[in-house]
């Protein structure tokens, strides 16, 4: 199942600890690991990136900006700070919401993680919590997990359907309108049907993303199964058909 998970940690070097801990269990086949960063809650309250430590990257395997977003809100109305790191606050909530994390997550998330505190935040795929949460207990770290749902999609096909609703109204009121009305009225049909077009055209850009997003997830866990033996390989195996499963559901969704 994938998952977003936030683990707090009382200090830096505890949070590379855990992020060790995370590559460790990605290598053993225990988790697969997508992504992951290092967020230190300021004095201020603001969120500070932390560069990867022995500059090793991991890409980028979604196509939104959810992990970024999520660290940026842990700042709450401060955000980021500093530097680069200003701009991994892009992206939408709505797209948190949509992957299943809720404001009661958000809330116990940043009840412990409090000034001084450092956190590692990744999107990683496990079937059970047992070995990351016991590596993470040794190492003194707090886990919060959020499972990466399947919400329907439904705020396009409303804003297409009430802007429809609309240019049926306006044309029947133009039937019946005196002509120095008909050029306004026109020029609100043209607009409304604008709209439709732009809601439609977001839908379809979202579900190529998560296309998108599906395929470049089942590459990194080919990869990673095609390097393994035995039962890593099973497990990585295992979890190439849950994303193809998950993402034909999401598909079903709309």
């Amino acid at each position: 199942m994938e998952k977003l998970i936030v683990i707090v940690f009382d200090n830096q070097a505890k949070a590379f600890a855990g992020l060790e801990a995370l590559r460790e269990l990605d290598r053993h086949g225990e988790i697969s690991l997508f992504e992951a960063q290092i967020a230190a809650k300021e004095p201020n309250g603001g969120v500070r990136l932390i560069d990867n430590p022995n500059d090793v990257d991991f890409p980028v395997i979604g196509v939104s900006t959810l992990l970024g977003t999520l660290v940026g809100v842990l700042g709450g109305p401060i955000g980021l700070v500093g530097g680069a790191a200003a701009g991994a606050l892009i992206g939408s909530i709505v797209e948190m919401e949509h992957a299943g994390v809720t404001d009661e997550f958000i809330n116990d998330v940043a009840t412990a993680m409090t000034p001084g505190k450092v956190a590692v935040v990744a999107d990683i795929a496990e079937e059970w919590v047992t070995p990351l949460d016991t590596r993470i207990e040794r190492i003194g770290g707090v886990v919060f997990r959020r499972a990466r749902t399947l919400v329907k999609n439904l705020q396009d096909d409303r804003d297409a359907a009430a802007h429809r609703v609309e240019m049926e109204q306006l044309k029947a009121e133009r039937a019946q309108a005196k002509a120095d009305r008909l050029a306004k009225i026109d020029a609100r049909i043209d607009s409304l049907r604008i709209k439709v077009e732009n809601a439609i055209e977001r839908k379809r850009i979202k579900m190529q993303m998560h296309e998108r997003e599906r395929e470049a997830r089942i590459e990194a866990l080919q990869a990673k199964a095609d390097s393994a033996q035995g039962a890593i390989r099973r497990r990585q195996e295992a979890r190439i058909a849950a994303v193809r499963r998950d993402y034909a559901d999401k598909a079903a969704l709309g």
